[in-house]
C-alpha cells in the first residue's frame, strides 16, 4: 500500500513518495541529449525543459497513479477514471528560474515529481526571513483568501515527492538563489479515460 497525504481543502491535492528504484528509472528516461527541448510551450522561466516518453513515465509511476485513484474515490466518493499520460517533461531548474502562477490546459490531471533537490536549497529556505512561503517552494492555491478558509498550500520539496492534482489547480514554483545547483523535477499531464 502507498501512503499519501492530502490537505483538506478545495480540490484533491495528492502528495506521496516514489522510491529510489522509481527515481533511478525516471532518471534513465531524462537524459538531456536524447530529448526534445520544450520550454517554448511551457509556462516556466526555465532554460532546460525537455519532453520525455509518456508511456515509460506512466509505467514507472503506475503504483502512485493507482493510489491517487483510490484517494480521489475516497475524497469525492466517485471515480476519476483511469489516467493516461498525454504529456511529460523534465525541468532542470537553476538559480533565479521559476514557474509563474499557471494551470495546465488540454488535460484533466497533472503531476510533479522531484528527483533531485540539493541541500543548498533546503539551507537557503531555513535562512529565509520573509513573509512569503520562501525560496524553492511549490505553491498551490484555490479560491480566495477568507478568514478560517484554507486556500493555500505550500511545500518545500524533497527528493522523491510526487504531487497529483486537477489540471485547473493554480500553482507556481518560487525561485531560489543557491548557485551551482540544479533541482530536477518531472511534470506530466493526464487524461481521464
Amino acid at each position: 500500500m502507498i501512503d499519501y497525504f492530502f490537505p483538506y481543502w478545495g480540490p484533491f491535492l495528492f502528495r506521496s513518495k516514489i522510491d529510489l528504484n522509481q527515481i533511478n528509472e525516471l532518471n534513465k528516461i531524462c537524459v538531456k541529449k536524447q530529448k526534445q527541448i520544450c520550454n517554448t510551450k511551457l509556462a516556466g522561466h526555465i532554460k532546460e525543459e525537455y519532453d520525455i516518453d509518456c508511456a515509460k513515465y506512466q509505467k514507472i509511476i503506475a503504483p502512485q497513479l493507482q493510489a491517487f485513484q483510490e484517494g480521489y474515490q475516497n475524497f469525492y466518493n466517485r471515480s476519476c477514471g483511469n489516467l493516461k499520460t498525454v504529456g511529460a517533461w523534465v525541468n532542470y531548474m537553476k538559480a533565479g528560474e521559476y514557474n509563474p502562477p499557471h494551470v495546465h490546459g488540454g488535460c484533466d490531471f497533472s503531476s510533479v515529481i522531484y528527483t533531485q533537490v540539493p541541500e543548498k536549497i533546503k539551507e537557503e529556505m531555513l535562512k529565509y526571513k520573509g513573509t512569503s512561503h520562501g525560496p524553492g517552494t511549490i505553491e498551490f492555491f484555490y479560491g480566495e483568501s477568507i478568514k478560517h478558509i484554507n486556500s493555500w498550500y505550500s511545500h518545500l520539496p524533497e527528493k522523491g515527492d510526487i504531487f497529483i492534482f486537477p489540471s485547473t489547480l493554480r500553482h507556481f514554483v518560487s525561485p531560489f538563489k543557491s548557485k551551482k545547483v540544479i533541482r530536477i523535477s518531472i511534470a506530466a499531464n493526464f487524461e481521464s479515460v
